[in-house]
């Protein structure tokens, strides 16, 4: 028999830990001696540790392992208890990802630097048929230019037709407020007719992405447009190049009028 000493070593965990595991029931000493109270372990009981150790590396919490290891979960319901974790996981991956790339592109703002490539061009005149609204906030736009997109989408299937390609959404801001609209370039029937002017000179970028990250990419253009010496003026527009499948995948091309 292994002393606890000995089996905390061999099981790579401390033997406080294991005095815990043994009040809850997990894995309990083989013999504990009467006179001293020291406790024993069996070798074979280490493949026990490795198992609980193992299922809390999986992320389950010691109250979900205790039925695991005595044998009442039966594998479908295991396999469904690990399929669960994989998602959660996956989700956790995914999301600090976002967080990295987050704070990647907040240290290219403070340094001046940039991985995105900046080309300047002129820019038609458009006539859309459109939705507008105002907003306090920039923040407010997501929950109310999603639906004025499928609003347009819709009202031009049940005409018979397919989507105009691409899409547009403008901003343009009036003091405190936000103006702004999102359309197509044909015309739509029962929707307002508005008119973007052409532009002689706008600093353009591509961003490829979901629009929970579209503010940092005008942020970055922004940052751009200023190193420039240059001043941003009128309507911005966005222009959706593709927004099929996943929204990390799709194409938006953001243009900014400039001047000077």
């Amino acid at each position: 028999m292994l002393s606890i000493g000995d089996f905390a070593r061999l099981a790579g965990v401390s033997v406080r830990m294991l005095r815990h595991y043994d009040r809850l029931g997990l894995v309990s000493a083989a013999r504990v001696d009467p006179h001293t109270g020291y406790r024993f372990y069996e070798p074979r009981q280490l493949q026990r540790v490795h198992a609980l150790i193992g299922l809390k590396d999986l992320g389950f919490t010691l109250e979900q392992i205790g039925p695991m290891l005595a044998g009442q979960i039966d594998t479908e319901t295991f396999r469904e208890l690990l399929d669960r974790r994989r998602a959660a996981l996956r989700e956790q991956i995914d999301a600090d990802h976002r967080r990295l790339a987050d704070v990647e592109r907040h240290l290219r703002l403070m340094e001046g630097n940039t991985v995105m490539e900046f080309i300047e061009k002129s820019l038609p005149a458009l006539e859309l048929s459109q939705r507008t609204a105002t907003v306090a906030d920039r923040s407010q736009i997501g929950p109310v230019i999603g639906p004025m997109f499928e609003e347009l989408v819709a009202a031009q299937i049940e005409a018979g037709g397919q989507p105009a390609h691409p899409a547009y959404a403008w901003y343009r801001a009036d003091g405190e407020r936000l103006d702004f609209g999102a359309g197509f370039d044909t015309e739509i029937d029962g929707f307002e007719t508005g008119e973007l002017d052409a532009v002689e000179r706008a600093v353009t970028v591509t961003y490829v992405g979901p629009m929970s990250g579209i503010g940092d990419a005008w942020a970055e253009l922004g940052t751009h447009v200023a190193s420039l010496g240059l001043e941003p003026y009128g309507p911005c527009r966005e222009v959706y190049l593709d927004t099929n499948g996943p929204q990390e995948k799709w194409v938006t091309e953001l243009h900014q009028p400039v001047r000077g």
